[in-house]
């Protein structure tokens, strides 16, 4: 996109068409990017100039980019009747793939760290993360790396009812095989996993939701049996507790009265 632009005549507005361009290609060679993967797109070529001011090949500079629009995606968490109809559903016959929906609503894990998941991890240890990434040629690739942030790194403690389900199943796997396809290979991927989700959901009579709601549903439910937000956020691998505050505290008129009294 750059062309044979040399480094050193590089400029703001040089660097925002082309970036504009990956962001919202006119000629649609491939899909216009969302706001998440734009906003790293826009990081990631911040941090390379600074490093190029700090060898001194260009000049500092301030770029600025218009992003797509964040969508807003307003997630109710699982009622206490629907987590009990999942919870008994699992356990009734427990699988590798239909624990993780209780890990999910038991442990605040994110849908690529299940699927992270090795049997040697637990007692339950998040080491690493299965994601999909594109690879620039209109294609994708799977990716197994270490969480986004060192706070997602963390040690989580198992209820007991999951403790004694993984412990009968884990005779039957190798320690490093992966969780949830169970074998030393490859791990199962998010957007299968998903399906998979999509179906257990059905059989449980629980309505469909996204797999980020059985997080939600854990960080919700642990708010109003009165955890801590400091440990809420290391529970969920918030890299500080405002974190945990913005997405998951909110003040209604009912609260503020009971919290007056």
């Amino acid at each position: 996109i750059l062309g044979t632009v040399p480094i050193s005549r590089l400029e703001e507005n040089i660097l925002e068409q082309a970036l504009q361009k990956i962001i919202a290609p006119p000629d649609g060679q491939h899909k216009e990017l969302g706001f998440s993967s734009a906003r790293e797109c826009l990081s990631m070529v911040r941090r390379i100039c600074k490093y190029a001011v700090h060898l001194r090949l260009i000049r500092p500079m301030e770029l600025s980019v218009r992003l797509p629009q964040e969508k807003s995606h307003s997630m109710t968490p699982l009622s206490v009747v629907e987590q009990n109809r999942l919870r008994t559903y699992v356990l009734s016959n427990p699988t590798p793939r239909k624990l993780g929906l209780l890990l999910g609503i038991e442990s605040g894990l994110r849908i690529g760290e299940v699927c992270g998941l090795k049997w040697d991890d637990f007692d339950l240890q998040i080491k690493r993360a299965v994601s999909r990434i594109p690879c620039g040629d209109g294609h994708t690739k799977i990716v197994i790396q270490t969480p986004k942030t060192r706070t997602s790194r963390r040690e989580i403690p198992l209820s007991k009812h999951m403790v004694q389900a993984l412990k009968i199943l884990q005779k039957s796997y190798p320690s490093d095989a992966w969780f949830l396809s169970g074998n030393t290979i490859k791990p199962v991927e998010p957007r299968c996993y998903r399906k998979s989700i999509k179906t257990y959901l059905k059989q449980a009579a629980v309505h469909q939701v996204r797999p980020h709601v059985l997080r939600h549903t854990f960080a919700t439910t642990c708010l109003q049996s009165g955890c801590d937000i400091k440990t809420l956020s290391e529970l969920l691998g918030h890299a500080n507790a405002n974190i945990t505050l913005q997405r998951y505290v909110h003040s209604d008129l009912s609260r503020k009265r009971r919290e007056i009294q």
